[in-house]
C-alpha cells in the first residue's frame, strides 16, 4: 500500500507544479512590469519558468546592449533555441567529448 501512497502524492504534487510557459508566450511571462522589454531582472528571476532545455543567455539575447530585450530580440532567441535544439537532436554523437568517453586520461584532469 505505501508504495501505491507514494505514487499517488508524486501524481498530485506534478498536477499542482505550473506548467513552464512555452517560449513564445514567455515575453508577457518574463515581463512583468509591462513595459514591452524584459530587464536583467525580469529575465533571472523568469528563467525557470520556460522550458529550461537550451535557454539562450541574457547577454546572448541583449543584441544591442541595452541591458533589455525587446520582441524582435526575444523572437530572435527563440530561432536560436530552436536552432541548438535541432542541431542536438540531429547530432549522432555527443557535443562533450567526455560524456561518450569518461575513460579518456583527457577527461580525468
Amino acid at each position: 500500500m505505501t508504495k501505491y501512497w507514494a505514487a499517488f502524492v508524486s501524481i498530485m504534487l506534478l498536477m499542482a507544479t505550473p506548467a513552464a510557459a512555452d517560449w513564445a508566450g514567455g515575453f508577457k511571462a518574463c515581463d512583468t512590469d509591462g513595459s514591452g522589454t524584459i530587464s536583467r531582472a525580469e529575465w533571472t528571476a523568469c528563467e525557470a519558468k520556460l522550458d529550461p532545455q537550451m535557454n539562450p543567455t541574457f547577454t546572448m539575447m541583449d543584441k544591442d546592449g541595452s541591458n533589455s530585450v525587446d520582441t524582435d530580440e526575444w523572437t530572435g532567441a527563440e530561432r536560436q533555441k530552436m536552432a541548438i535544439a535541432k542541431g542536438c537532436k540531429a547530432s549522432s554523437t555527443s557535443w562533450c567529448p567526455c560524456q561518450n568517453n569518461p575513460d579518456d586520461p583527457e577527461c580525468q584532469k
